[in-house]
């Protein structure tokens, strides 16, 4: 039995212990489990993937051939053509491309070629030659710099995926905020019924004590009794509230743990946000994507300028019977073959380059006006949060001001209930007031916290400080 006991005991200090939640700690579960973080993670992910995959289209590769042909189509002068021909023809080597449009290969040619016939004096002749072969873009590609473009629009779209996933944190952390504030003012509003239930309950034992004695009259006792089953409903409203209220920050904070029975409000914003615009992710992410698109734009523009193509290339040719004796020739670098050459294509009409430029003009154009409509509806949202916070500053104090004339009314009426002075009903009404001025504090107080939320969320300011410190 005493080593059940101790089993007991040592399971009992080893359990967990349950979790205060604080705002910080309803901040940190929220931006821990939310599924919308998790979206806006990978969204990141993949945009800081745009910059690392253009610079990979740098990557040299290796490249080879080898073909084989069997021709054995009459001739019309076999006696000078050969009757028929083997040729083997490989290749192999290294290319690369750079940003700007410039390709080059580095490659070993070989052709063999067997035709037996009277004028061929080497057969099989196999030509080799060391290439060094380049092409670059003169229009498309090269002028303006697109690659920079690239570059600066990839930058501008992480940008834009990191702010927004501030943004995605800004709001999971402003719900879960919102839930413990609810919370908390349910657990009060609990506190406030149960204490009218006491307040109903004392009320009618004093009643019925009278009652024995013939103080009271019946309809007195009736109307004690029926406030305190009025009180008892209450209590069961705001019982379901709270459990409401319970299920409804689990939500939003992402928690597997119990739902807390109240909320702490210790340790949330206190309001003195410096006012203004600089640290609201809405706002950077609409700047970023403006920004993103302008680069867009400019990138389409430069793609569709036309394909002008400069070329060249040196070999060093070497001709033999055999493989080696033909690349032993060519590294010599006797024979060398040079080359140079100007390619272009040119749209006929310019139709489809004209509507590819407008597309993209027209899309910098809407990205420009949501970032003018997410700045004004953040200027809105800041003076309508620092408007909210004043009025409820002031309402709060209002509301103690009530709270505390409605006891001392109380404590005169119930001092004169004593003495014989007052009625029930009296005593009942002002009972009632005084419970209704705890719920218009505790309301009041309520939506002061929720108002300095709101105004660090239109700052965005929200996750400064210890709100916005990771576990």
């Amino acid at each position: 039995m005493s080593g059940l006991a101790l089993f007991l005991l040592a399971a009992a200090a080893g359990a967990a212990e349950p979790t205060a939640w604080t705002p910080a700690v309803a901040v940190r579960a929220a931006l821990e489990g939310s599924p919308e973080l998790v979206r806006a993670r990978r969204e990141l992910d993949a945009a800081e993937l745009e910059e690392p995959l253009l610079l990979s289209n740098t990557d040299p590769s290796f490249v080879g051939s080898f073909q084989v042909e069997d021709d054995r189509a009459p001739r019309t002068a076999p006696t000078f053509q050969g009757s028929r021909a083997r040729a083997e023809r490989s290749y192999a080597g290294l290319a690369g491309k750079t940003l700007i449009g410039t390709q080059a290969r580095l490659l070993v040619r070989t052709d063999r070629l067997e035709s037996p016939s009277l004028f061929r004096t080497l057969d099989p002749s196999v030509d080799s030659r060391l290439s060094l072969e380049f092409s670059q873009a003169l229009g498309r590609y090269f002028w303006g710099r697109p690659d920079k473009a690239r570059r600066g629009r990839a930058r501008s779209g992480v940008a834009a995926a990191r702010e927004l996933l501030r943004r995605a944190e800004t709001e999971a952390a402003a719900a879960a905020l919102r839930a413990l504030i609810e919370l908390d003012f349910a657990a009060r509003q609990v506190a406030v019924k149960e204490a009218a239930v006491g307040d109903a309950e004392r009320l009618l034992a004093k009643q019925r004590d009278k009652r024995g004695y013939g103080l009271v009259e019946a309809s007195d006792l009736l109307q004690a009794e029926a406030s305190l089953e009025g009180r008892r409903t209450e209590l069961a409203l705001a019982r379901s509230s709270l459990e409401r209220a319970r299920s409804a920050f689990v939500h939003a904070a992402h928690s597997s743990e119990p739902a807390p029975a109240a909320g702490e409000l210790a340790g949330l914003p206190d309001g003195a946000a410096v006012i203004g615009l600089g640290r609201r992710p809405d706002l950077a992410a609409a700047r970023s994507a403006r920004e993103a698109a302008e680069w867009a734009e400019r990138v389409e523009f430069l793609d569709t300028l036309p394909d002008i193509q400069l070329s060249g290339s040196y070999s060093a040719a070497g001709l033999a019977g055999g493989y080696g004796t033909s690349l032993d020739d060519a590294a010599s670098f006797d024979h060398g073959v040079k080359t140079v050459g100007l390619s272009f294509a040119l749209p006929i009409g310019y139709k489809k380059e004209r509507l590819t430029r407008k597309a993209a003009a027209l899309r910098a154009a809407q990205a420009r006006a949501e970032e003018a409509r997410v700045l004004e509806a953040a200027q809105r949202e800041l003076r309508d949060g620092a408007e909210g916070l004043r009025l409820a500053r002031e309402r709060s104090g209002l509301a103690a001001k009530l709270d505390d004339l409605e006891r001392r009314k109380l404590a005169a009426e119930e001092d004169n209930y004593r003495k014989g002075r007052s009625s029930t009903d009296l005593v009942i009404r002002f009972q009632q007031d005084v419970r209704r001025a705890e719920t218009e504090l505790a309301r009041a107080r309520a939506d002061e916290a929720l108002a300095r939320v709101e105004l660090a969320r239109a700052a965005g300011t929200l996750l400064d400080g210890a709100l916005g410190a990771r576990p």
